[in-house]
């Protein structure tokens, strides 16, 4: 595989750059660390709701954390004892819940599975093809379209349905997949992403 160098790319380098100095100034200098053996006047603690660890962080995740940033940073720069605890939370039913929802969908479907819905769709796709195609010359043009009875998962999904497969294979490698089976899998495949970025 040839790679291609891309084109006007200076100004991203020179921030990714700017960006790696930056934070290496920040942990020489501890900027970013609660001095718990001095004593000033005032302290200040930042919480906020902790990303679950049931998938990857996403936009709602930083819009939050953003907040308490600035906010910990404000407060830092007047001159409080600033502590900002960061963690994922790793506790509760719903991770337990998708595990077992996907161990009985392997057990019921097989691995990978097999949903009847999908095969519902495939012979449902084929016959509409064929039918567009002989229709095509003598089509008149599409009726007003109004609101339907349709729910918005009826209409994401075509039938109501959710599966645990289908959600974790929008994030994870189908060869990974059965392992998400043991709610503690979740747990140590998902933080260390959630770190990293």
């Amino acid at each position: 595989m040839s790679t291609v160098k891309q084109k006007g790319t200076f100004k991203r380098d020179a921030l990714l750059e700017n960006e790696k100095d930056i934070q290496a100034l920040w942990e020489k200098e501890r900027a970013f660390e609660a001095d718990v053996s001095s004593t000033p006047e005032e302290s200040f603690i930042v919480t906020f709701p902790y990303p679950y660890s049931n998938g990857h962080l996403h936009i709602g995740h930083g819009f939050s954390l953003t907040k308490a940033m600035f906010r910990a940073q404000y407060e830092r720069n007047m001159g409080k004892n600033v502590l900002f605890p960061f963690a994922f939370h790793c506790t509760g039913m719903p991770i337990q819940a998708a595990a077992n929802k996907l161990k009985m969908e392997i057990a019921q479907f097989g691995c990978p599975p097999q949903f009847p819905e999908d095969a519902i769709k495939s012979d449902d796709s084929t016959s509409a093809n064929k039918s567009n195609n002989n229709n095509k010359s003598t089509s008149a043009p599409p009726a007003k379209k109004g609101r339907g009875g349709k729910t918005k998962l009826v209409q994401k999904t075509g039938t109501g349905l959710v599966r645990q497969w289908k959600i974790l294979s929008k994030m994870v490698e189908p060869e990974l997949i059965p392992e998400f089976q043991d709610p503690l899998y979740w747990l140590k495949y998902f933080p260390p992403i959630g770190v990293e970025h």
